[in-house]
């Protein structure tokens, strides 16, 4: 019989200072899961890079038997029409997988962006094709779309908006999903109640648990559907402590890394993660 195994737990680190400052920072909270940006998370502009601290901050990730994950910049937009902002959007969007498999990522996570005024269906087409004409060049990592609870025309604003761009990128083994709890909160799930996490085990059994790759597991600022992304450490925002601690349990999700994205100095952050990991028990059987 499979042997359980905890849990690998972490949150994400600044790499201000290069790589080998930012898996220190990793270690100085205890994690065994990390996450980065590849370059400015709110800008265009991209890093030279080195491939020696590269190969470096990949040995040193698996010598640990550490898991990491990368995320794209925020102002990434796959589902744009505006050519300049889409041609921007997978330039960099490539720059990060790119990166994200010389540093040995699981893969990168990415908030696909909003259709706007466009028509929703040809929008989803679009970030589509662009992911899997972007998994074609690029190898060794994967796209992980991360649910967003802001207001607009999102492509992928709930677990059943991610299916079906999952649907429209004819299910590639590559397209997987990240699950965020403050996104989910916000765009309206209540965590809080039975009938909330049902209906979220039901969609996630539809989905596919599989394809969930990571769960950001952040409390929430603001109420219920506020449609406000903004983090709360654990236990100190509207979804609370019992609440996550199911989510993180339940056995759609128990096969995951765990990653907080929540503010605090490197004290309050490895805290953080401790309680994050008591609150995960061990993974599930594989």
């Amino acid at each position: 019989m499979p042997v359980r195994r905890a849990r690998q737990v972490g949150c994400h680190v600044f790499v201000a200072g290069g790589l080998a400052r930012a898996l220190r920072r990793a270690e100085e909270r205890c994690c065994d899961a990390v996450q980065i940006f590849p370059s400015n998370p709110r800008g265009w502009a991209v890093p030279a890079c080195d491939p020696a601290e590269e190969a470096a901050w990949r040995d040193a990730i698996a010598r640990r038997r550490m898991v990491s994950f990368v995320h794209a910049p925020y102002l990434v937009n796959l589902a744009s029409r505006d050519p300049a902002v889409h041609e921007r959007s997978t330039a960099n969007l490539e720059f990060a997988l790119s990166r994200a498999a010389r540093l040995g990522a699981e893969g990168v996570v990415v908030h696909v962006g909003s259709a706007g005024d466009d028509d929703r269906a040809v929008a989803l087409r679009r970030a589509a094709h662009t992911i899997l004409r972007l998994l074609d060049r690029v190898d060794g990592t994967d796209v992980l779309v991360e649910m967003t609870a802001a207001s607009g025309n999102l492509l992928a604003g709930t677990v059943e908006q991610v299916a079906e761009l999952v649907a429209a990128c004819e299910r590639h083994p590559r397209v997987r999903v990240c699950v965020d709890t403050c996104h989910l909160f916000a765009a309206g799930v209540d965590l809080t109640r039975p009938a909330g996490r049902t209906a979220l085990r039901a969609e996630l059994r539809e989905l596919g648990p599989e394809r969930v790759a990571v769960v950001h597991v952040n409390d929430s600022r603001d109420a219920l559907g506020s449609r406000r992304d903004r983090h709360a450490r654990i236990g100190t925002g509207t979804i609370g402590t019992d609440a996550l601690g199911i989510v993180v349990r339940m056995p759609e999700l128990r096969h995951t890394p765990l990653l907080l994205e929540t503010p605090g100095d490197a004290r309050e952050q490895r805290n953080d993660v401790a309680r994050l990991r008591a609150l995960a028990g061990p993974a599930a059987r594989r």
